[in-house]
């Protein structure tokens, strides 16, 4: 099944189909019925689990799988490698899932590891240093979302 007939059946299928109020069954992102369309809100999710697919081909061995909410996201801030995974995948999901204009996990890791502003709990973290040496990302701003410059 592809990608698209997996969402529509999602989208389908969703409990809160009926509702006023909706949430993206992949993205969680809220939307309403009748006032915002549902194209958006599949072709998002359609994104999202493109990118889940490319980062799980790139990802380092031991990434956890790329979260696509910010509930998912946040239940990954643990420390340490899977940390930086949910910082990353709420970065990218700030610019829409776009795989291809975001910086990879390593160029985003490298450039998160770069700042000074980071909790002592990653910042000290030996591991991440090495396997991510701190290098300048530019557009990597406020709440560690990268922004196209």
């Amino acid at each position: 099944m592809s990608i698209e007939a997996y969402v529509d059946l999602l989208f389908r299928e969703a409990d809160d189909r009926f509702e006023k109020m909706r949430r993206n069954p992949v993205t969680g992102a809220i939307w309403f019925t009748g006032r915002d369309p549902v194209g958006p809100q599949k072709q998002l999710a359609c994104r999202a689990l493109k990118a889940r697919e490319a980062f799980a081909r790139a990802a380092p061995w031991d990434a956890p799988q790329l979260p696509l909410s910010y509930e998912q996201s946040e239940r990954l801030k643990i420390g340490g490698l899977s940390h930086v995974v949910a910082w990353y995948a709420q970065s990218l999901a700030y610019c829409d899932f776009d795989i291809d204009e975001h910086p990879s996990f390593e160029d985003y890791a490298r450039g998160v590891m770069s700042l000074t502003s980071l909790p002592p709990f990653i910042k000290r973290n030996r591991e991440l240093m090495k396997r991510y040496p701190p290098r300048e990302l530019y557009g990597l701003g406020p709440g560690l979302y990268w922004i196209p410059v």
